[in-house]
């Protein structure tokens, strides 16, 4: 597991910042969605700024239990918040970049392969980083097909 961190926190930037592999990051996408554009949605889907805001909650999630919150859970008000401010619930996505960073960076590199306590199924905190990077771009392949068709409409 040497440098797995190093290498965790190397594809998050890249993903979330910029120079993904697979396309735009989530900031270069997000950055181009005007405020009108996040309240979009498609018929049975959640709008860009309510996934944005569930984004944020997750990222938050991860934050709480690197940080050794043991007792840190989403609940429902918090997977899909209430949200209507698109310049605010980017800028705490933003914000929680910087901070998923530190977590990751200050994590003991030796407990990666340690489960995350209370957890509702059993998965490990290295688990738990790469499962953030897949949630994110996961709601970004949403995002950016809910953008493209909206803007047709």
């Amino acid at each position: 597991m040497a440098d797995a961190i190093k290498s965790m926190t190397g594809l998050l930037r890249k993903t979330f910042e910029k120079n993904a592999w697979h396309g735009p990051s989530v900031r270069e996408v997000l950055d181009g969605i005007p405020e009108n554009a996040a309240f979009a949605k498609l018929q049975d889907t959640h709008s860009i700024i309510e996934l944005v805001a569930h984004m944020h909650s997750w990222r938050e999630f991860v934050i709480h239990k690197l940080q050794g919150d043991l007792h840190y859970s989403v609940n429902d008000g918090q997977n899909f918040p209430a949200v209507s401010n698109w310049n605010e619930v980017k800028e705490k996505l933003y914000q929680s970049q910087e901070r998923l960073m530190s977590a990751l960076e200050s994590f003991p590199e030796s407990s990666l392969m340690e489960l995350v306590p209370h957890a509702s199924h059993k998965y490990t905190y290295y688990t738990m980083v790469h499962g953030i990077i897949h949630h994110d771009l996961y709601h970004l392949g949403q995002i950016v097909l809910i953008k493209k068709a909206t803007e047709k409409l």
